[in-house]
């Protein structure tokens, strides 16, 4: 299903639209198209200062609004950097990461068959050092990093998680983190507040209790992270749900009803990743959502958006999306985003299992560009690399199902899947 946008027409012809193709690619199809292209920047930089108007309700930061709990507090120092980071890029033609998201751990007490970190546990491997992990930190901040995203595995199996988290420094980046929520006891929640955490993401697989608990391998899992989303919101944490929409559950509206879920308790945003194929489910694509399913969430969540609704409902539809694509975001791997694993390898994102490099052999500003300079990354892309079956067929498929992931980048042929 292609599907044209048409922003701007006088009489029949149309000056400023865009047609989404069936792959996801964006194209311009107005007369003007190249004349915006030009000031894409002034484009994205309006449209995102539009997002920040919309929602200024969500609540206060040390006295600094906050529009979205993925990103910094408006007018804070690290959203200031995060937008000299986006001119940067656009002005030299080189991305600049904004956000890391930082696996300290694979060790989890669930046993999700769709697991995206699964494949990543190494016995022979040891997680970066305490040290080795402070060195990261420092070093993405040096690289622009404004959002520290601290997951696993589950991070609160990590010892020194909460010394991590009270490392960021808060005038460069904000500390976020994801969590099944088992282990949100009452210690835990004020240890992670004494540390600085600016906001946190509970995973839910379900909105349905029982489906929920089956599907993470752990009776009680979803009461729990209820209870624990009381307690953080008691001591003013920023919180989120953390979903992911596959075919199956999407035409069941399972979407939908996450959504209530989240505004029956009160949480301030929920993020709904695509269902992508990726660790334990690496090879099976049958779940992928359909160009139609795509434009549902999507028009779901821009009512949301229009709407004021609280919680707003930030889709992975809506990021690759032409609004989306307009306001700089589209496929964030290797663009906006990076992934550093649990031993110091290197991705382009949370669900690409590919590494360019460890920080134990390499400077990690070193390992950036040599990821995007490659021929898979050197250009922005407005969808999910990992959606795309053309990079798919040759970043994906050759890796042998019994890999351990991130697979490395230099065993696959350095070729530009677009050709």
């Amino acid at each position: 299903m292609e599907k044209e946008q048409i922003f701007l027409k006088i009489f029949k012809t149309k000056l400023i639209s865009f047609k989404k193709l069936e792959d996801g690619k964006i194209i311009g199809t107005g007369i003007l198209n190249p004349i915006l292209e030009k000031l894409r920047l002034f484009t994205m930089l309006y449209l995102q200062a539009g997002f920040y108007r919309n929602y200024n309700t969500l609540g206060r930061w040390k006295g600094k609004l906050v529009a979205n709990t993925f990103a910094p507090p408006v007018g804070s120092r690290p959203q200031l950097r995060a937008f000299k980071g986006l001119i940067k890029s656009h002005l030299l033609g080189r991305p600049s990461p904004i956000a890391m998201t930082f696996a300290v751990t694979y060790r989890c007490m669930c046993k999700c068959v769709h697991c995206s970190a699964g494949k990543h546990f190494k016995e022979d491997a040891q997680e970066l050092s305490t040290e080795e992990a402070k060195k990261l930190i420092d070093d993405s901040q040096k690289l622009g990093v404004t959002i520290i995203a601290f997951t696993g595995g589950e991070p609160l199996m990590r010892e020194d998680l909460f010394e991590l988290i009270s490392y960021v420094n808060q005038r460069k980046a904000m500390p976020i983190m994801f969590t099944n929520g088992l282990l949100l006891t009452d210690e835990n929640v004020e240890k992670l507040v004494d540390a600085g955490l600016y906001s946190i993401f509970i995973s839910f697989d379900s909105p349905i209790p029982e489906e929920h608990d089956s599907l993470r391998g752990m009776p009680g899992l979803f009461d729990a992270a209820i209870r624990g989303i009381h307690k953080l919101k008691s001591k003013g944490v920023f919180v989120g749900l953390s979903s992911y929409a596959t075919r199956s559950a999407t035409e069941k509206g399972m979407y939908k009803k996450l959504h209530k879920l989240a505004k029956e308790i009160g949480v301030h945003n929920v993020i709904l990743f695509d269902g992508v194929p990726t660790g334990n489910m690496l090879k099976d694509t049958s779940e992928l959502l359909t160009q139609e399913l795509r434009e549902e969430i999507y028009t779901y969540s821009s009512k949301i958006f229009k709407q004021k609704v609280i919680p707003p409902l930030s889709s992975q539809s809506w990021q690759n999306s032409v609004e989306g694509n307009l306001s700089g975001i589209g496929c964030i791997a290797a663009n906006i985003q990076f992934y550093a694993s649990a031993y110091g390898d290197i991705a382009p994102c949370d669900f690409t299992p590919l590494s360019f490099g460890n920080i134990r052999d390499k400077p990690l500003k070193k390992i950036w560009k040599t990821m995007i300079s490659h021929p898979a990354y050197n250009h922005r892309s407005t969808f999910c690399r990992m959606q795309n079956p053309q990079f798919r067929q040759h970043y994906i498929d050759p890796i042998p199902d019994d890999a351990r992931l991130p697979y490395k980048i230099e065993k696959l042929p350095r070729v530009d899947y677009r050709s």
